[in-house]
């Protein structure tokens, strides 16, 4: 052990004896924004910001570790039915699901017209996982706001049933994670049939929501601003002015939406483009006398994750008493960028102060550049993910008694350098999950916390990786401990989870085997840098409900960069797939001198 006495002292001592140095790095900085190509055209969900000619000829390094995308995201909810709400819904009615980076489905980059990013189904799921394994409670304190990043519990994950059938609930169906008061009553069948643990999580992003700043008329066209904190500083003549100087939107880091923009700190000249796909579309909720809520249909727009919750309407909660009573009545919560199906532009265009997605990156001008000079080209090695999606292979439904359903996930792309594999569970919603949607992914259900959360309860045994002919583990993993203390808690850890005096990540053994528990597999030790391999993943689902498994592969990549002309000079190629053609981008052969040597660049 080594000896930690005198630490002070010596502190002290090095403090006394060690001049102070001068920092003067560089001479000016400037935030530069650059403003999308869409030209005020949101309806598909994709945006795209080029940066290529909007910052041409710029001087200075740009800063891409630094930039961030600010999105005007509006989410609206709307009675649809005949039948009036007993009540006006507060602000504290719907939030957005963990992690703001959740309203984006799909992101690719191309840097210096060469494609280093490529857009792929459920890809950004892994970013939850990179922050629930990377991000420590230091990181919550000072960017969970920005973030939107309010980790959920899952303590008060329910399920709602009546004679083991999903049944409505003031919570909703399927399962649920939306109570926000401790001192709420549970609607029969739920499970546990006690007072439910309320979600933490949720409640902090709640209050994070945009301060209310008014009514509209019928047709939502005007805003008529009210002063609903009566404090003297948001008068009704000056809030809607103060909230625009606020600038409420999604702020979307770069480098939580992928861990290329960590190692793109200083590039002159930086031709980025940005090709961005958002969650948007809008899901429908039946409600019913006592508050009751259960989910009626879906619709979404070439994406796959509904971003928001709707918060509970048990007694004490958000909904509490303003739902449809008598007949069946219904709400619609929509959701999307700049306007959605059912606020338009020309509502949201008075909240907002622009109607545009910007990118924000920080310009430095650097004082003496001599070593940048001397060597402009820098090598990148960063990680990449591959993600696919394995629906009703695990079992289908629920049962009383064990599926035990075994799975065979051969993947359709053969890749190289894999890092890691995850695999994600969710729940299987052919049947059994919630009252009448059927088919409908966990992940879109407005009363679940997935995916930031996956199926409580699951339990796979069996598990086992094999690469090429390898099997990652000696013997396959059936037991909760050795995943977690082998595989998971090392993932994204400082120094492999070994030192207790620093850690970072954002569950523990307990919320893992409850309500995230993803199975890791570390392939690094065996897995060929050069050789493509195929990828094998293999278990049995042994809960009594069925499973949808979102496998993701990490691998590693590289590229250089010339940190003067921002050109890229080469990114490797890392991926086969066995059948269909390959993209034109992929195999394309560009011959370039390296090192003496002829290397194929894709």
């Amino acid at each position: 052990m080594s000896d930690s006495t005198q630490l002070a002292d010596s502190f002290l001592y090095d403090s006394t004896t060690s001049p102070d140095p001068v920092i003067s790095v560089s001479k000016d900085k400037r935030v530069v924004n650059v403003v999308d190509d869409n030209n005020g055209s949101y309806q598909s969900g994709t945006v795209i910001i080029n940066a290529t000619s909007q910052l041409n000829g710029s001087t200075g390094y740009g800063s891409l570790r630094d930039a961030y995308v600010v999105v005007p995201y509006v989410v609206t909810v709307k009675n649809t039915s005949a039948s009036a709400l007993n009540a006006t819904l507060n602000r504290f009615a719907v939030g957005l699901k963990a992690g703001v980076w959740n309203i984006l489905d799909k992101l690719a980059v191309e840097i210096n017209g060469k494609s280093v990013i490529t857009s792929n189904d459920y890809k950004n799921y892994w970013t939850n996982l990179r922050a629930q394994t990377e991000w420590c409670d230091d990181d919550l304190l000072k960017n969970g706001a920005d973030c939107y990043l309010a980790p959920d519990d899952v303590v008060s994950l329910n399920f709602p049933q009546s004679s083991s059938n999903p049944a409505a609930s003031t919570q909703g169906d399927g399962f649920v994670n939306n109570s926000v008061n401790a001192a709420s009553t549970v609607a029969t069948g739920l499970i546990p049939e006690t007072t439910p643990a309320l979600n933490t999580g949720l409640i902090q992003r709640l209050i994070w929501n945009p301060q209310q700043i008014g009514t509209s008329d019928s047709t939502g066209a005007t805003i008529t601003a009210t002063n609903p904190l009566g404090w003297p500083t948001t008068r009704s003549g000056a809030i809607l002015s103060k909230i625009q100087q606020q600038g409420t939107g999604g702020y979307l880091r770069l480098v939580d939406l992928h861990p290329i923009f960590k190692e793109l700190d200083l590039v002159a000249n930086p031709q980025i483009k940005l090709t961005m796909t958002f969650n948007t579309g809008f899901v429908d909720i039946i409600t019913a006398t006592g508050d009751l809520m259960s989910l009626s249909s879906l619709s979404l727009n070439g994406c796959s994750t509904v971003p928001v919750m709707v918060s509970s309407a048990a007694p004490g909660n958000p909904n509490a008493g303003k739902l449809t009573t008598g007949a069946a009545g219904s709400l619609r919560v929509a959701f999307g960028v700049m306007s959605n199906n059912i606020t338009q532009i020309s509502t949201s265009g008075q909240i907002f102060p622009f109607t545009t997605t910007r990118l924000y990156i920080p310009f430095y001008d650097i004082a003496n550049q001599s070593q940048i000079v001397a060597k402009p080209v820098k090598k990148i090695n960063y990680l990449d993910c591959y993600a696919q999606y394995f629906k009703s292979k695990a079992g289908t439904g629920q049962q009383n008694s064990q599926q035990n359903a075994p799975f065979s996930f051969q993947l359709s792309s053969s890749l190289k350098n894999i890092k890691y594999i995850a695999l994600i569970p969710f729940s299987e919603t052919s049947s059994g999950h919630f009252v009448s949607a059927t088919n409908i992914e966990q992940f879109q259900s407005p009363f679940d916390s997935a995916p930031w959360t996956c199926q409580p309860g699951a339990s796979i045994r069996n598990f086992q990786v094999m690469v090429g002919n390898k099997n990652v583990f000696n013997k396959t993993h059936d037991y909760s401990f050795e995943s977690f203390q082998d595989e998971v808690k090392k993932l994204g850890a400082i120094n492999g989870a070994l030192s207790h005096e620093i850690s970072n990540g954002l569950f523990d053994s307990y919320k893992w085997d409850v309500g995230q528990r993803v199975l890791i597999a570390d392939c690094s030790r065996l897995t060929n840098p050069d050789v493509p391999q195929s990828i094998l993943v293999s278990g049995t689902n042994t809960c009594s409900q069925g499973m949808n498994c979102l496998i993701l592969v990490v691998y590693g990549r590289s590229m250089s960069i010339d940190r003067l002309t921002g050109e890229v000079i080469g990114v490797n190629c890392v991926r086969t797939k066995f059948e269909g053609s390959l993209p034109a981008e992929q195999v394309r052969l560009v011959f370039r001198p390296v090192s003496r040597q002829k290397k194929f660049f894709c």
